[in-house]
């Protein structure tokens, strides 16, 4: 089956999730970002961007029929939006147990709503994935990494689950660069938690919340890669350079909504200046591209 266009009214996303997203994670939210919770959740369940992840991961494996797993569904828009279009045999975690009540219920309610398996959807931590070994075909998650208590035991079970041959995408804001995506801020590079935290104080920005963070960056991705090699081999292929070449080179669009309106000026400034794409080889240069799509293959 050729995949279906996502922009189609292609999933039936209840009322009481948008309810839910709005008063659970959007109100959380709203205060760190300064955007209302409406704009941030009309963001979250917007399907239409698994079009694009889906594209990402296609530059690698095709995914129509493939057996995936999706690490942190949140309320699990991308992971029906994929069954739906491309088939998928496909499976989520959200850790309920841990304070991802409200999410998970909602996750469960929209996979009902769409007539598709509820019991599909599993509480359980990225860090203890309750699959064999070699279960997938795909191991994918979307702005995750950065919020679980031990990144490196996720990758370590992604690893662990996927086939060999197959293929791990996680997408990952990258403390590297030029923007934290909670606060919707400008940052210099946040090599130390302080940092941040200290920059965030400067702005008149509450810095509790980074204490919750784990600030990965591309060094990082690539150094436990190799620690994790003995036990789990794998070939590191991107960590998105070229993906962020191509997006700056290019009419530069955010996944969110609400970033692209407010890194607009910023952007446009950006691209006027960025004859040749020197700004962005730049970026890459100094491992400042954002975000990072760390895309491996199980050997």
């Amino acid at each position: 089956m050729g995949a279906q266009i996502l922009t189609e009214p292609l999933l039936n996303i209840p009322e009481s999730v948008r309810v839910t997203a709005r008063d659970d994670t959007g109100a959380f939210f709203a205060p760190l970002s300064s955007i209302a919770p409406e704009v941030l959740v009309a963001d979250w369940l917007d399907y239409s961007k698994s079009h694009d992840r889906a594209r990402r991961l296609e530059r690698y494996t095709t995914l129509a029929n493939k057996k995936v797993l999706e690490i942190g569904v949140g309320y699990a828009v991308n992971l029906a939006a994929w069954i739906k279009a491309f088939e998928i045999d496909g499976y989520g975690v959200e850790p309920a147990s841990q304070g991802f009540d409200r999410s998970y219920a909602a996750a469960t309610e929209l996979f009902k709503a769409n007539n598709l398996d509820p019991s599909r959807i599993i509480d359980a931590p990225g860090e203890a994935l309750p699959f064999p070994d070699a279960s997938f075909d795909i191991v994918y998650s979307a702005n995750v990494l950065e919020h679980v208590n031990d990144p490196e035991a996720v990758l370590r079970e992604a690893l662990r689950v996927v086939k060999p041959g197959g293929l791990i995408h996680m997408e990952i804001p990258n403390y590297l660069s030029y923007f934290e995506g909670h606060y919707m801020v400008p940052m210099p590079p946040a090599l130390f938690r302080p940092m941040l935290k200290l920059w965030l104080r400067l702005l008149d920005r509450d810095p509790s919340f980074v204490d919750t963070l784990q600030l990965i960056n591309p060094f990082w991705c690539a150094r436990t890669v190799r620690k994790l090699k003995s036990a789990y081999p794998a070939d590191l292929i991107s960590l998105g350079e070229s993906e962020f070449l191509h997006r700056l080179a290019e009419p530069l669009r955010f996944e969110a909504g609400a970033t692209q309106s407010r890194l607009a000026a910023t952007i446009r400034g950006l691209q006027s200046l960025n004859l040749g794409n020197w700004i962005g080889r730049l970026f890459v240069l100094l491992r400042a591209h954002y975000p990072i799509y760390m895309t491996l293959r199980r050997t």
